[in-house]
């Protein structure tokens, strides 16, 4: 048993050293054909404007590994169930993800959850666990559906909604409470503003700290965030508030020790762009899905009726389980439309990548869109057919890797289940009291950059009852 401890210990000092965080990114990839794309942007236009396009040419001109190029990142778009489970279980430790984002989210997010790697990722999650577990959801469940019955209350109330600032601010509204657990109005505003700019900050072109830059605006968000989190903290661990950001105030490590601030600071601040984006874009795909299928959104309404939750009623945390046609609606929006278009990781040591030699310090640059849409997997995959992910039919389980929307392996987002209870809550809420449609200006044009969302959408909601 010793001898046995002592070799694999040996082997995760020999694959698993901190030297690769020093080192610069590798461009030396010419010997793997690729899209040239333009002079200094590279595809990165091509990635704006059509993703899952560029992504399908890729696949048909190179195979399932090709050279491209995203503004100064030289790297190889990898798809494929199988090159994803390689990637995303990484059981040779050969992926990092704090590489892979350093020159993205890690601008603004530096020592966040998804900018670790390995044994610090680990620990990091043992900080987080808590906040997420079923007594904690209960609690956050309380506090989102009175935010979601304010919000909704005015959207029959209008001509069209405009759906993305609409959902974008009870979403904010709901991270406020849920997450941070601020009451003060001035304060919360104060915390949106500087959340908004982190997120202007991350478009930015120019990555210098530099007067008039959308850099210099995010970082200026950043410190506010941070000077808030850290005057927040001490008082935070001797309440009993019950948000995310008192959790893990709270939470103490094996030997009985809270966490360093600095931790927490980076996780309070990052949960609160990661939840809040992802389930913005979850949401503008899934109205405009069930408006675009009224027999779809019918059949979710009357699911939520079957369960005693109807006009003026909301959902309790023991309903969620009995809701199976929304989540198989939730899960097919989901394959059509990722929330996380790309997910980037960069090899520590030269390795063999679907036949190709991939040297170290590569950036890999994922996307569940063809493994969403292959064929392989999915029967007539440009349909939305929510019933695949029935028990019957399973076509999610045909491989573990060809469907991914939440990612996968030890990276796996840890808020998944709180985004989809969240989101069962919203719909709940406007199905039992509304009908909507699709306005007819609606153009079915989408984004993929800086958030997957349909452009423009606006919807027509009448009150049911």
């Amino acid at each position: 048993m010793l001898r046995r401890i002592i070799i694999k210990t040996l082997w995760v000092v020999r694959t698993v050293t901190t030297d690769y965080k020093q080192r610069p990114d590798c461009n030396n990839l010419s010997h793997i054909p690729g899209a040239k794309g333009l002079p200094i942007l590279g595809n990165t236009l091509d990635v704006i404007k059509d993703l899952e396009g560029f992504i399908q040419q890729l696949h048909r001109d190179h195979g399932k590994v090709s050279r491209i190029k995203l503004l100064n990142q030289h790297g190889l778009m990898v798809s494929g169930a199988d090159n994803h489970q390689r990637i995303f279980l990484d059981r040779e430790k050969n992926f990092s993800s704090q590489k892979g984002l350093e020159q993205s989210i890690g601008q603004f997010y530096s020592g966040c959850i998804q900018m670790t790697d390995f044994d610090e990722h680990k620990f990091l999650r043992r900080m987080m666990q808590t906040a997420f577990k079923s007594a904690a959801m209960k609690n956050y469940q309380a506090m989102v559906n009175p935010v979601v019955a304010q919000h909704l209350a005015t959207w029959s109330q209008q001509p069209e909604v405009d759906i993305f600032p609409a959902v974008k601010s009870t979403l904010l509204a709901i991270g406020a409470k849920v997450f941070i657990g601020e009451e003060d109005p001035a304060e919360i505003e104060r915390i949106n503003t500087a959340f908004l700019n982190i997120n202007i900050g991350l478009m930015g072109l120019i990555r210098k700290d530099l007067p008039g830059t959308k850099y210099r605006k995010g970082k200026r968000g950043q410190q506010y965030l941070q000077q808030y989190f850290l005057g927040q903290i001490a008082q935070r661990r001797q309440g009993d508030q019950q948000d995310m950001f008192s959790f893990m105030c709270r939470e103490k490590d094996d030997d009985g020790n809270y966490f360093p601030n600095e931790m927490i600071i980076a996780q309070a601040s990052f949960i609160l762009f990661a939840a809040h984006d992802t389930t913005t874009s979850l949401l503008n795909h899934l109205l405009y899905y069930t408006a675009l299928h009224p027999e779809w959104q019918q059949r979710l309404r009357s699911e939520c009726e079957s369960i005693g939750r109807g006009a003026g009623e909301t959902l309790g945390y023991d309903d969620l389980p009995l809701m199976p046609v929304m989540d198989r609606v939730i899960n097919e929006v989901l394959r059509m439309r990722p929330s996380v278009s790309l997910t980037p990781r960069r090899t520590i040591n030269a390795c063999e990548i679907d036949g190709h030699q991939v040297p170290a310090d590569t950036m890999i640059f994922t996307s569940p869109i063809f493994n969403h849409y292959d064929p392989e997997f999915w029967s007539e995959p440009n349909t939305f057919d929510p019933d695949r992910f029935s028990e019957e039919r399973a076509e999610h389980k045909r491989h573990s890797f060809s469907y991914l929307p939440f990612g996968g392996g030890a990276h796996k987002c840890i808020g998944m289940h709180f985004a989809v209870m969240l989101t069962k809550c919203f719909m709940q809420q406007l199905l039992t009291d509304n009908s909507y449609a699709l306005s007819a200006d609606f153009n079915n044009q989408f984004e993929w950059v800086p958030m997957p969302k349909p452009k423009g959408l606006k919807i027509h909601c009448h009150r049911t009852h």
